[in-house]
């Protein structure tokens, strides 16, 4: 073999190693930013879902603080209405 042919033939296998490693580099780039993506995306779920928690947390906590309050003042109504049904059947009686 000529020394010509044979720096031909190395020139030309370089290339393509040079090529093939391009090739990978960018592969693997767009991986990392797959990967990077990803974990952007999962912490900004996270985060969401843990507003959302949060969120609903206050929300029941304030159902059940109303809903203790409507209760507490229905009974207190309660007695006022059987006082003033125990006045009205007095007041019948004494008709």
């Amino acid at each position: 073999m000529d020394s010509n042919e044979l720096i031909k033939n190395l020139k030309i296998v370089l290339i393509i190693a040079l090529i093939i490693a391009m090739i990978g580099a960018v592969l693997y780039l767009i991986y990392g930013l797959a990967l990077v993506w990803q974990a952007i995306a999962a912490g900004i779920i996270t985060g969401l879902l843990f507003l959302m928690v949060i969120l609903f947390i206050i929300i029941s906590i304030y159902l059940w603080t109303r809903n203790y309050l409507l209760k507490r003042e229905l009974i207190k109504y309660q007695t006022e209405l059987r006082h003033c049904r125990s006045e009205l059947e007095k007041f019948k009686k004494e008709q």
